[in-house]
């Protein structure tokens, strides 16, 4: 209670500085000696309860933890875009280099041979394994992002509330 009454005291001697603060000449505006103010808000820091500086800290940190994670997660979609995209151009220059190859050849056995009809299985194939494993990728990132949110989430949780119980023991 007496670092409440202190900082109470501190606070009126801090608005009576600035009420009764003189005016410049010519001006409306206040002259204040700055250092008076600040050893005063020195004054109230410290009086200030650790849990008050912990909850700033835990805050912060939240703050930094979530911006990590999103950025954890914008860079694994980014990166599985990437290798999507990787593996689409595969299978365009495969696609290509299958045309451009069979076209070399004889066109009697390509018309009488079932190539053309294997390769475009095979290129379907391969374009739908692209896209499952673009589909396991970013689902993979989704997942890694939503566990970082629940363990930050929960980790704020159990702050809270060893916060609510450190504040409720004040009282």
């Amino acid at each position: 209670m007496k670092i409440d009454l202190e900082m109470i005291e501190l606070f009126d001697e801090l608005e009576d500085r600035i009420r009764n603060a003189q005016t410049a000449r010519f001006s409306q505006k206040s002259v204040i000696d700055k250092e008076e103010l600040l050893s005063i808000i020195k004054d109230i820091r410290a009086l200030m309860p650790d849990e008050v500086v912990q909850a700033v800290w835990i805050n912060k940190e939240r703050n930094r933890i979530l911006n990590e994670a999103k950025r954890d997660a914008q860079e694994l979609v980014a990166q599985a875009e990437r290798d999507a995209e990787k593996i689409k151009e595969e299978y365009t220059r495969s696609l290509e280099e299958l045309k451009q190859n069979s076209e070399n050849t004889l066109k009697d056995y390509i018309e009488s041979s079932d190539v053309v009809g294997q390769a475009e299985q095979r290129a379907r194939e391969i374009t739908e394994k692209a896209e499952i494993v673009a589909r396991e990728i970013r689902q993979g990132s989704i997942e890694y992002a939503t566990d970082v949110f629940s363990a930050v989430e929960h980790n704020l949780k159990s702050l809270l509330e060893e916060v609510m119980r450190d504040k409720a023991d004040l009282k």
